[in-house]
């Protein structure tokens, strides 16, 4: 049975959520999120208008809950490559302890770029988002103990760190949409390239 009017908005989100992590977005019924919610139609439109806004608040709840807390270590002030690379190797033990289906399901902002992103241009642009912050996170921690060379002016000695923290930034974040897009088809593969990862990141 539909639940009263009384629902919590939230945990229809998150019930809608993690539908639309597993089955995407244009597999999802509206039925399928009635049945996700426990919410009847008329409800799912009282409290979000469509199908896209209660998209894009599982999105938003995504990052809130699940994204941003795992890249918070990362974004710490002096977190440094050690941080990175203990982020790749979290990300390796969800992959492995995870059961199968939920591994599987892989990162949920990815699966949405894949899914729209050629045809849609608010889904690239969030994507865009996702993948410019955690970049930046990366080159910060990597910044923050790349040491200048002997004899280099003080521009120089500022300008070349933060080249090389970019780039290596560029590398981790490559690597890791490749772990989240492998996940969707293989989590054990994905959890092992995240190994290695890691096991490269200790070295930059």
């Amino acid at each position: 049975m539909p639940r009263p009017r009384s629902f919590a908005p939230g945990d229809a989100v998150r019930a809608a959520r993690d539908h639309f992590w597993r089955y995407g977005y244009e597999a999802t019924s509206l039925s399928d999120l009635e049945a996700a919610t426990q919410l009847n139609r008329s409800s799912l439109y009282q409290a979000f208008g469509t199908k896209r806004r209660l998209f894009d608040l599982a999105l938003e709840s995504y990052l809130a809950e699940v994204a941003w807390p795992r890249l918070a270590p990362v974004e710490k002030e002096g977190a440094g490559a050690k941080a990175v690379a203990a982020y790749f190797t979290a990300l390796a033990a969800a992959f492995e302890t995870a059961p199968p289906e939920v591994a599987s399901r892989g990162c949920l902002i990815v699966n949405t770029i894949t899914e729209l992103g050629a045809h849609d241009a608010e889904a690239r642009a969030f994507g865009a988002a996702y993948r410019e912050r955690i970049a930046r996170a990366f080159a910060a921690a990597f910044a923050s103990e790349t040491r200048p060379r002997a004899a280099e002016t003080p521009a120089r000695a500022a300008e070349r760190p933060a080249r090389a923290a970019k780039r290596r930034a560029d590398l981790a974040t490559a690597a890791l949409i490749g772990v989240l897009v492998t996940a969707r088809l293989d989590p054990r593969a994905a959890a092992s390239i995240a190994r290695a990862t890691a096991a490269e990141l200790k070295h930059f």
